[in-house]
């Protein structure tokens, strides 16, 4: 028998011979528009196939153009299809440098892909020699030689920026943009000399003050915003507002990397927080957190510089030439079709590097600027129009844990699922498929904001700030006449047991009849606890990394919990969501779970059911909850590690991430607290 191969008829074959590298360069092409159109609307947005096409996207992008190149030498080696092209082929190769230079707007998908600059850099020098190799096979005759070099040059610059950018934004060389310049303090030998000759008077020594970011400085000046939260802020406002959050951003930037800050950062920052309405608030908290997301996932650090202003406006003007030397060339011999995607190629880069040029000069970041002009009005107007810009803190996600139970279904599905160890992937599925979202109401802000800044003005020393910050529940609920009765739903469980525990008994008394509310306030609260309290839960089951630091074993919690649940739901052939609601309530509890079943298990559904009962019986019982979980929620989010809330920014962003940078700027965290430590380590080593 001979060597046999795969029945693939001929017109296939000479279909895909002559259009492999075509259709790769058509690709690279439509990844490069979609980037540029589509991937700066993932710092605005939770979808989750918009974020899959990103992400599809993105790895694509290099892996397509990488491939293409590869073709394109392989082409330039005698392929009888390219005969004649080869001057074209270079001139190809050297866009796709441009392509793997990618638009400004995406650098990166994931922090983890920062960390790996080293990689694009040996990839940036293989894909240069490969580029140029092309380039070097059609010297001295190719005809497109001026426009080629011009393209080559500019897709260098272009991935070499690309490459810079993943540089600065990793863990490590990000660091190196927090610290200050290097304070050596006075000379040792002149110091010295000095206090010898003076050794009878008592010398303080003076170190040379650092000069702290320019936070604006409320108690020098009358807040004129006091008194219009229901007014829209100027545009003069926005921009003092943009200037203050670019200011705080160069102040906290440090805490993604684990940077301590000093207690005299922490006082003029809560000064000015304590003295800002919520909507304030939260549009600084929105757009230090762009900011964030712009120096971590974009080509923002390497453009706005000086050569990169330079640096841009020669691509620019070399990629119109470019175009205008490639249209005066002759090019009678080459196939129409490669012409037409030369041409193509030619729009895209004109389109790319006309929109670059237009986001440069339309983006926040020109507001920045020190000295305002005439322009600036009209940038403010394009790009703070309606609050677009950022557009975080919009929505969050919603789920609960009644529903989580019922929706699986069909039964047989999930046990097969349990035998194949595949379940994991069944529930993350369900919860894309079942979850929903719901919006960040003002209301919403106002009340967090509210909570978190009378917390703040008690705790006005690090110390009482730490105190506060280890509470989930305990401060809300010795405000309330009925502590005693309700101090065990948080003093006898941890933290993911009572986050269970009070997201059970929400979800039962946002259903129980006789829990109805008919004054606005109520009606508010009782929203704020049903969103707060989904949002929690969705968090537990769809990012558990980001509750990682507070949970402990948490899976037992839950698996006993959800199987109870469900053995209850089948038992009395529960399948629809208030009803099974209604009938956990009816259940009498008349003693403790663990009393009458013991300790073997730690489900914590009947215990629920026994607080929901007496919160029922609470005066301003939804005050009293939504409080509890605004506490909750920040119990959590200051816990969380830093990196983990850097991790969502380009993901939609998420309230935890808000509540985080607004606790910390209302003087909560470790970061102050652990500097504090060290300066009296010192002062006592010193004595």
């Amino acid at each position: 028998m001979g060597n046999m191969e795969l029945p693939i008829p001929k017109v296939v074959k000479k279909l895909w011979d002559v259009w492999n590298l075509r259709g790769s360069i058509l690709s690279s092409l439509t990844l490069q528009v979609f980037l540029l159109l589509f991937a700066s609307r993932r710092q605005r947005t939770k979808s989750s196939l918009l974020l899959i096409c990103i992400w599809l996207s993105y790895l694509l992008s290099d892996w397509v153009a990488a491939v293409a190149i590869g073709l394109i030498t392989k082409g330039q080696g005698g392929s009888c299809d390219y005969k004649g092209n080869h001057d074209l082929l270079a001139f190809w190769a050297s866009f796709l440098l441009l392509h793997l230079g990618g638009p400004d707007s995406i650098t990166s998908f994931a922090l983890e892909d920062n960390q790996f600059w080293l990689r694009h850099l040996i990839g940036l020098v293989l894909q240069v020699l490969l580029a140029f190799y092309s380039l070097f096979l059609t010297i001295p005759n190719n005809k497109f030689l001026a426009p080629t070099i011009l393209v080559f040059v500019v897709g260098t610059v272009k991935f070499a920026e690309r490459t810079s950018a993943l540089y600065l934004a990793s863990s490590d060389h990000f660091a190196e943009t927090v610290l200050q310049p290097p304070n050596p303090g006075p000379d040792y030998e002149e110091a010295v000399q000095i206090y010898s000759s003076m050794r009878s008077v008592q010398i303080e020594t003076r170190l040379e003050k650092r000069t702290m970011p320019n936070v604006v400085n409320y108690d020098s000046r009358e807040d004129k915003s006091i008194g219009k939260e229901n007014e829209k802020m100027s545009l003069e406002e926005e921009i003092k507002l943009l200037d203050e959050a670019y200011s705080n951003f160069e102040t906290f930037k440090g805490l993604i990397v684990g940077f301590l800050l000093s207690s005299r950062y922490r006082e003029s920052s809560r000064k000015s927080f304590l003295r800002r309405l919520p909507d304030q608030a939260f549009r600084l908290i929105e757009y230090e957190l762009c900011f964030m997301y712009h120096v971590l996932h974009t080509k923002v650090v390497v453009v706005r510089r000086k050569i990169g202003y330079i640096l841009r406006f020669i691509s620019f003007i070399s990629i119109i030439a470019v175009s205008v030397t490639f249209h005066c060339v002759d090019k009678r011999g080459f196939n129409h079709y490669d012409i037409g995607i030369t041409y193509a190629l030619l729009a895209g880069a004109i389109s790319v590097e006309c929109i670059s040029v237009f986001n440069l000069i339309f983006s926040v970041w020109s507001l920045i600027a020190p000295n305002k002009n005439m322009w600036t009005k009209v940038i403010a107007k394009r790009t703070l129009k309606d609050g677009k810009w950022s557009g975080w803190s919009r929505s969050v996600s919603q789920y609960n844990m009644i529903s989580y139970c019922q929706d699986e279904r069909p039964q047989c599905l999930y046990n097969l699922a349990s035998c194949l160890y595949m379940k994991a992937i069944l529930d993350q599925i369900k919860i894309w498929c079942y979850s929903s979202s719901e919006t960040v109401t003002r209301e919403l802000k106002s009340f967090v904001f509210t909570e978190l800044r009378a917390k703040s003005q008690t705790a006005s020393t690090i110390r009482a700030a730490m105190e506060a910050c280890s509470q989930r529940g305990d401060w809300a609920l010795l405000r309330a006449s009925s502590y005693e009765s309700l101090k065990w739903s948080v003093g006898e469980f941890q933290f993911a047991e009572s986050l269970l525990l009070w997201h059970l008994a929400t979800e039962l008394c946002y259903h129980d009849p006789r829990a109805m509310t008919s004054h606005e306030e109520a009606k508010e609260s009782k929203r704020i606890c049903k969103v707060i309290s989904d949002y929690m839960f969705c968090l537990l089951v769809s990012k558990p990394a980001m509750l990682a630091p507070v949970l402990g074993n948490w899976h037992i919690v839950f698996q006993d919990t959800c199987a109870e649940a469900k053995r209850f739901f089948s038992k009395h052939g529960l399948w629809q969501h208030s009803t099974a609601c209604k009938k956990i309530l009816k259940t009498t509890t008349e003693y403790r779970p663990a009393a009458v079943k013991g300790n073997k298990s730690k489900s914590v559904l009947f215990d629920a059911n026994i607080l929901a009962e007496k919160l029922r019986s609470v005066e301003n019982q939804w005050k009293l909850m939504s409080r509890v979980w605004v506490e909750l929620l920040s119990y959590a989010a200051i816990n969380c590690r830093p990196i983990v809330h850097a991790q969502q920014l380009g993901k939609g962003g998420e309230l935890l991430t808000f509540t985080w940078l607004l606790m910390c700027h209302l003087g909560f965290g470790t970061q102050f607290y652990e500097q504090e430590k060290q300066a009296g380590k010192k002062m006592v080593a010193t004595k």
